[in-house]
């Protein structure tokens, strides 16, 4: 068996075990964190989640790229002559059919959200969001409602929601067909839906008042079809939207402003990782566990 195929069998194989095992961690974590989601700031809960449901494959892709692969070009010398083992072909075909599973189900999402239709106002696209606007929308929102919901839709653009829901289509699941972290994805959506309309409302309860209003005539108009990379105006919870906004023991955030301590906590934490894969014994513990899987 060919060395490049060697190494493309093993980082297949260790991609899906370390994506598996990351998976699972989350999913056992989830319950918790989507408790602790619900006493944070909308904006901040939606980040969590989202970090929480792109962490294992993050995680798998790190763990093959910085340490897989490098330990195996440097300890497995050329032309040896070993053999796969059963057990690492049928985890690489498995690690295979889960990209592949969701590759596919982003082509299909793009292509969707391009001829997205019966939407009464949404936000659709990936890369250059455009707003989608039926005629009857301005005839039947007043001015401010109007204006609040088109500052709900431009805030889903500004935060890239559309971008992050592509990304989480197309982080691998643990295996095809079989999806773990499906209640952070569901949590992640609810919560990106409450950043929006606190960042249309920005604390002013006037505006609140016009967007509720308009979620529910909105609403009145009647179910639209569903697409994965667009983001409606109305999409689920609506009662539970509107609640939140007319609450006035609980008024709507004003927009979270980025600093520098996104970039310094990302900044960090690859230094932490880095520290770990540089260890000296890194490199060689990585290859130990490779040469297992082979066999």
């Amino acid at each position: 068996m060919s060395y490049g195929f060697k190494l493309a069998c093993v980082s297949l194989a260790a991609f899906l075990i370390v994506n598996w095992t990351a998976a699972m961690m989350v999913s056992g974590i989830a319950p918790a964190a989507i408790r602790a989601a619900a006493g944070m700031r909308a904006r901040s809960a939606a980040r969590l989640l989202w970090t929480l449901r792109m962490a294992p494959s993050a995680a798998a892709l790190l763990a093959v790229m910085a340490l897989g692969v490098p330990s195996y070009l440097r300890f497995e010398p050329e032309g040896d002559g070993e053999a796969v083992g059963a057990a690492c072909l049928v985890t690489a075909l498995l690690a295979i059919a889960a990209p592949l599973n969701s590759m596919m189900r982003s082509a299909r999402a793009v292509w969707r959200s391009r001829r997205a239709a019966g939407l009464p106002i949404a936000m659709a696209g990936v890369i250059q969001p455009r707003l989608v606007l039926s005629g009857e929308i301005p005839r039947l929102l007043s001015s401010e409602e109007l204006d609040a919901a088109l500052r709900h839709e431009y805030a889903h653009a500004a935060s890239r929601d559309n971008l992050k829901r592509l990304l989480m289509l197309l982080a691998p699941d643990s295996f095809a067909f079989f999806r773990p972290l499906a209640s952070v994805e569901r949590a992640w959506k609810k919560f990106a839906e409450w950043a929006a309309d606190d960042e249309a409302v920005s604390g002013d309860r006037r505006r609140a008042v016009a967007l509720a209003s308009a979620l529910v005539r909105v609403a009145r108009l009647g179910a639209a079809a569903k697409y994965e990379l667009v983001t409606p105006l109305i999409e689920e919870d609506l009662a539970l939207r509107v609640e939140r906004l007319l609450d006035d023991s609980h008024p709507p955030a004003r927009p979270a402003i980025r600093g520098p301590w996104t970039l310094a906590a990302c900044i960090a934490g690859l230094a932490v990782i880095f520290a770990i894969i540089l260890q000296p014994g890194a490199q060689s513990g990585a290859y130990a566990l490779l040469e297992a899987l082979i066999r």
